[in-house]
């Protein structure tokens, strides 16, 4: 009984925040769809009318997997996807809101691993650019599937990404001096990361060094300056979950799109964070703030990439 009065007492102070998948419908332009039976029968909806153009791939363990498609406009869309069981029956095992683009992010080596569903897989990127590996739920699962029993290896990704939240920030003023500098510093830094991968000592000393002078910095100028106008850019885990981050990066471009069947308004943002180029959808009345180029996102993402195959 003890245990059980002390787990109460643990619980009571735990925060419960999400929402799963759905809480990103929003981003795409269906906010109205809240409940889990109002999704179903969006969901269902969807199945029962596209059902003829889903595409199906069969595993070398006779395993049939499909997936349905549906564009809200030209470049957002929402994923359904499941399998097949012996009487051709399409068992639904979830969906995901996805990103259509051919941008490159990173030509990096891409790791890939399946989900616990069996179904989904989830990607891994050392890019020095960034200095953590990047992990993302991966968006064209038939497609990793249909590739397994080929020689085909990725050649590169295209990372999106969804938020519920965000803010646009004013851009740090620099000289072309300094934007100089610092692109000379980052292609360093780059270079004794991947030297400290392969077992360099001397570089491993100096990013230490390196480190050590950034946060001694850093942390002198907290004292005094706004922490906004010394972070140019962040890439940093968020949450619980491996693929939630918190990024401040550089608005290169952005767009409005509407959902052709509610009518809301997403918006779309290109992000440059670390060097590293990623696509941002919202529902514009989650984004404070006028986006323009040059000004500087902030938000929590949560953030998934398109496997490119040689």
């Amino acid at each position: 009984m003890e245990i059980y009065d002390r787990t109460l007492y643990n619980l009571s102070r735990v925060s419960f925040k999400g929402g799963g998948m759905k809480q990103f419908l929003r981003s795409i332009g269906f906010s109205m769809y809240k409940k889990k039976g109002e999704i179903k029968e969006l969901l269902d909806q969807i199945q029962s009318e596209h059902i003829a153009a889903a595409r199906i791939v069969i595993t070398p363990e006779k395993e049939r997997y499909w997936e349905i498609r549906f564009m809200v406009n030209q470049i957002l869309g929402l994923c359904l996807f499941g399998n097949l069981d012996n009487i051709s029956h399409f068992n639904r095992e979830g969906y995901f809101p996805y990103i259509q683009s051919n941008l490159i992010s990173s030509s990096s080596n891409v790791s890939l691993q399946m989900n616990l569903d069996d179904t989904t897989f989830s990607g891994l990127v050392d890019d020095n650019r960034v200095g953590i590996s990047l992990i993302f739920r991966i968006n064209n699962n038939l497609e990793i599937l249909d590739a397994m029993g080929e020689s085909r290896v990725p050649k590169a990704i295209t990372l999106g990404a969804f938020s519920t939240e965000g803010k646009v920030l004013l851009p740090i003023q620099k000289t072309e001096e300094q934007i100089l500098r610092i692109n000379s510093l980052n292609n360093t830094r780059s270079q004794l990361i991947e030297a400290a991968k392969n077992g360099d000592e001397s570089a491993m000393d100096s990013l230490s060094t390196e480190d050590m002078l950034l946060y001694s910095t850093i942390s002198r100028r907290m004292t005094k300056d706004d922490m906004y106008s010394i972070i140019d850019n962040l890439f940093m885990p968020f949450g619980m979950e491996s693929d939630m981050y918190t990024i401040i990066g550089e608005i290169l471009d952005f767009s409005f799109l509407k959902n052709q069947f509610t009518q809301e308004e997403s918006v779309l943002l290109q992000i440059k964070c670390n060097d590293i180029l990623l696509l941002v959808a919202m529902a514009r009345g989650d984004l404070q703030g006028e986006p323009q180029i040059g000004r500087r996102f902030k938000g929590n993402i949560w953030m998934q990439g398109t496997i490119h195959f040689s």
